[in-house]
């Protein structure tokens, strides 16, 4: 599937996929409103987590800190849904994370 045809629950899928896979669950365990640090997310799976989403969403170089300024899955994706279309992303507001 090429990147410009992605939409933001294909997105979403792939993040559930690459962090069920470092939290150690199954995908349909994780739920998508939960923060990455309350599956045991720490630096080193991020870093994991980021180089699978940067080939899969065909992005280059995203900010590093991306992961922390939208914490969940559901956040996650929006934000990255929003890079790959060349749309600014805001920082979460608080009590979405």
């Amino acid at each position: 599937m090429s990147t410009k045809n992605m939409t933001i629950d294909d997105v979403k899928n792939i993040l559930i996929g690459a962090v069920a896979a470092e939290a150690g669950l199954a995908p349909q365990e994780l739920a998508t409103d939960r923060t990455f640090t309350s599956y045991g997310l720490d630096s080193m799976a991020a870093l994991t987590v980021g180089m699978e989403i940067e080939d899969a969403c065909g992005l280059v170089d995203p900010p590093v800190d991306l992961m922390w300024t939208h914490p969940t899955v559901d956040t996650l994706a929006e934000a990255l849904w929003r890079l790959m279309n060349g749309e600014p992303v805001p920082a979460v507001q608080e009590g979405r994370s």
